[in-house]
């Protein structure tokens, strides 16, 4: 019982230092902007993370290759999960802000659920239902702007955002069916190399706007490699050896918080009633439908990354 709580507490610590990394992605998303372009920032961020973990993957536990069997799924979760889902977001948050994107975020879950059972026809009990109901009105809550207000595409931010999310979902549904085939390393290695693969001709189409990086935007880049995509899962990873699937699951709910404050703190946006209120109704709504505990590769699916 003495080593447990350390232990415990050890991967309490290492979930918590996750989140607040993706929490942060999204500021240092808008920040890169300075000079990268949306579709190119995502596939210089994938390319690196890859080439970080495909050093990793050099260590003989995690020296494994992808049977032919598996070519399929894993570059289809790498297009759904890193190439389009990465897109969608980082257009996406041209057009919104970073405190409003970390919110209609957090009822990704959610989307995961509601697609779960249209495909797989997972019955959902009365509980997840008024659960998605209100997700669902949360961000109805959060998008919506009088006209003569709204900022030129903010809409449309929201709606890719929503978009991505179920991209997101797609990529849970085939990572599930060969995350138990391969070390988590290796398989986000080959998934992330697949994705940033994709994307590569698709940065070419922005190449009228790119621009030597500066100091800030380069450094944010890299942040976004090496600490969003590469040390925030293995932080994840870790912690999810030792806590249960409900207990990770309530963490992620942190998430938005944190994006917002980091928002606040530093890009100096507002934070409306509007977004307070919106931000707490799609918490309430998440935490309801992911009870009770799911399994713990949904839980996993539900990180993010991405992004």
């Amino acid at each position: 019982m003495h080593n447990q709580k350390p232990s415990n507490l050890l991967s309490y610590l290492s979930i918590l230092g996750a989140l607040i990394i993706w929490s942060s992605s999204f500021v240092a998303i808008k920040i890169a902007y300075e000079t990268y372009p949306p579709i190119t920032l995502g596939a210089v961020r994938f390319l690196v993370a890859s080439l970080i973990l495909g050093a990793l993957t050099l260590l003989s536990k995690n020296r494994v290759k992808l049977e032919k069997k598996d070519i399929p799924t894993v570059a289809l979760s790498g297009l759904m999960g890193i190439t389009i889902y990465a897109v969608l977001q980082n257009i996406a948050m041209q057009w919104t802000s970073a405190s409003n994107a970390t919110l209609i975020i957090a009822s990704y879950p959610v989307i995961t659920l509601l697609l779960e059972s249209l495909i797989y026809k997972v019955k959902l009990n009365a509980v997840k239902i008024a659960g998605i109901l209100i997700a669902i009105v949360g961000v109805v809550i959060l998008s919506y702007v009088k006209a003569e207000t709204r900022q030129q595409g903010e809409l449309l931010g929201v709606i890719l955002l929503i978009v991505a999310g179920v991209a997101w979902a797609f990529y849970n549904f085939l990572t599930k069916k060969v995350a138990n085939s391969y070390p988590s390393i290796s398989l986000l290695f080959y998934q992330m190399l697949f994705g940033a693969i994709f994307m590569a001709p698709l940065a070419l189409l922005e190449r009228g706007k790119w621009a030597a990086p500066t100091g800030m935007s380069f450094s944010m880049m890299l942040f976004l490699a090496l600490f969003c995509s590469v040390i925030a899962f293995l932080l994840y990873n870790m912690g999810l050896k030792k806590l249960s699937a409900s207990s990770v699951t309530s963490m992620l709910n942190l998430v938005p918080i944190f994006g917002v404050f980091f928002s606040w703190i530093l890009l100096g946006e507002q934070v409306t009633l509007r977004k307070l209120i919106g931000g707490a109704v799609i918490i309430l709504g998440v935490m309801l439908s992911v009870r009770p505990a799911k399994q713990l590769e949904t839980v996993a699916g539900t990180a993010a990354q991405e992004e």
